[in-house]
């Protein structure tokens, strides 16, 4: 079936509109706060080669993701949504690059079932595609660097890798690297390895990181090497971590489960390998197929060795392995290009079923929502009814089996997103401290001092990052030999004290030393 260009625009749109709903209501959360802080600071100081969290040097990831954020709070203000809309563009450019790889060799719907796959699956569009953390902007350079390779356009691959290796460190190098020796292994084709390109583009990597370690070192090598030493130990903490063979073991075991889990609902589909019928049919597509053979060869490259770095380490996180997720819609794309011409089970009927449950689910959203008195979340359940009870009525229609299965899991992704929205995300919105609101609060007491210098011995980055941006100014570490306004959980290190915080987790006391 060749998709319409209407139902194509409305795919795409429900899909945007619901990873931007609600993007910027709940309160920065995680490693959200301290990505949001370094770029804050960065403007303020007009700083952009090293990262600083209140005042202090940051060396634990380099700085390509905070200077990013930086340019989207000067563009659309200093907020959540600015943040998080980082990660949420680098999915669509994922999902995009997914599709432009397989739609010349599979065709249009075959593409768009492997971008989707990806782009409604779990950990991409219910989490780390919605948060203001490093994951998905890495990922995206990371799965642009492997793209290149399967183009055998090898020193844009290593520009992009550069790129990656400046936003979180040393695990940029075994993507590409380990994809690229890979590849070139199953391809037999040595010029990969050895080729001009693949040397120069090296150089490029080391020379593009090694001039950043200068500009932040400014001539110091004791700088350099302290930079260098964060880097290398927040990449081998994960080595490091391999301390019992049991545990190793254990999470050997489960980590293909794991993964599995957080790619639903479009993972559900690789069990239909279950099937011989299927197994045969994929197989044979590969030995009749050159071009799909060679799909198929990159993704083996791509996936095999990346995946057992991060299967074999029991600190191995599905998160540092969120490029594969990406890698595996290879798979989804050649097994619904088969499907296109095999009697399949009846997805439509399935599915349906599905989508009503999902209706169920909505009506019980609706009294949940009752009981959030602070933040009722109608909107959300009322949006998700609709897509739903839409998605019923349009797999009725003459619609073949594999792009009812399509269509069905878009509809029963982007309904379930409304529902995890108004929902999960409107009871934490509701039940976390405000910080958004304590912050803005403790900056306006602290301005009424009129300091020039705000100092801080650190602590919960939540507040600070509301603080900091309510001051329009770079907090400091605390000094002696500066007079201004302290805000500590150490009541010693204030001579007049102004006001207190009571949070969670501590109260923070504010004063001037």
């Amino acid at each position: 079936m060749r998709v319409s260009k209407p139902l194509l625009i409305l795919l795409f749109s429900i899909y945007l509109f619901a990873a931007f709903f609600n993007l910027g209501k709940m309160y920065f959360q995680h490693e959200e706060p301290r990505r949001a802080i370094i770029a804050l600071e960065m403007n303020y100081t007009h700083d952009y080669i090293t990262p600083h969290v209140l005042g202090r040097d940051y060396f634990r990831k380099p700085p390509l993701h905070n200077i990013v954020i930086a340019m989207f709070f000067k563009l659309f203000g200093e907020n959540e949504f600015s943040a998080r809309a980082v990660s949420v563009l680098s999915m669509f450019g994922i999902l995009l690059l997914i599709l432009l790889l397989l739609k010349d060799t599979l065709g249009l719907e075959a593409g768009l079932f492997g971008a989707f796959s990806f782009g409604l699956s779990y950990i991409a569009y219910f989490h780390y595609g919605m948060l203001a953390e490093t994951d998905m902007f890495f990922s995206f350079l990371l799965f642009a660097s492997m793209v290149c390779i399967f183009y055998e356009r090898i020193f844009l691959g290593s520009v992009i890798t550069a790129l990656a290796l400046l936003t979180k460190g040393l695990p940029a190098l075994h993507y590409f690297y380990f994809t690229l020796l890979s590849f070139a292994i199953i391809r037999k084709n040595k010029k990969l390895i050895l080729s001009e390109n693949t040397i120069l583009g090296g150089f490029f990597i080391v020379g593009l990181f090694t001039g950043w370690l200068a500009l932040v070192s400014k001539g110091d090598i004791h700088r350099f090497n302290y930079a260098l030493g964060f880097i290398i130990q927040a990449s081998g903490s994960r080595v490091l971590s391999i301390e019992r063979i049991g545990d190793a073991v254990g999470h050997f075991l489960f980590f293909p489960l794991n993964f599995f889990i957080h790619y639903l609902p479009f993972s559900l589909t690789l069990l239909l390998f279950i099937d011989r019928s299927i197994r045969d049919g994929f197989k044979e597509l590969l030995k009749s197929e050159p071009q799909i053979k060679r799909l198929f060869d990159f993704f083996l490259a791509a996936f095999i060795p990346n995946f057992l770095v991060y299967a074999i380490l029991p600190d191995g996180r599905s998160r540092y392995a969120l490029v594969l997720f990406a890698v595996i819609a290879i798979v989804l794309g050649i097994l619904y290009y088969e499907l296109e011409y095999t009697e399949t089970l009846n997805f439509k009927k399935i599915i349906s079923w599905f989508l009503i449950f999902e209706v169920f689910l909505f009506l019980v959203g609706f009294v949940f929502c009752a009981e959030f008195v602070k933040n009722p979340s109608y909107l959300g359940c009322l949006l998700g009814i609709i897509t739903a009870a839409t998605g019923i009525f349009i797999l009725k229609k003459e619609l073949t089996q594999p792009f009812g299965l399509l269509l069905g899991l878009v509809i029963l992704s982007v309904s379930l997103k409304f529902l995890f929205d108004a929902t999960y995300k409107g009871y934490l919105y509701s039940y976390y401290t405000n910080y958004r609101k304590i912050g803005g609060d403790l900056a306006k007491i602290v301005l009424q001092e009129r300091p020039k210098y705000v100092m801080t011995d650190g602590g919960n980055l939540r507040l600070f990052f509301y603080l900091e941006r309510g001051l329009k100014m770079q907090m400091h570490p605390i000094n002696r030999k500066r007079k201004g306004v302290i805000i500590t959980r150490n009541k010693n290190l204030i001579k007049k004290l102004i006001t207190k915080v009571e949070l969670p987790d501590h109260i923070y006391y504010v004063g001037k030393n």
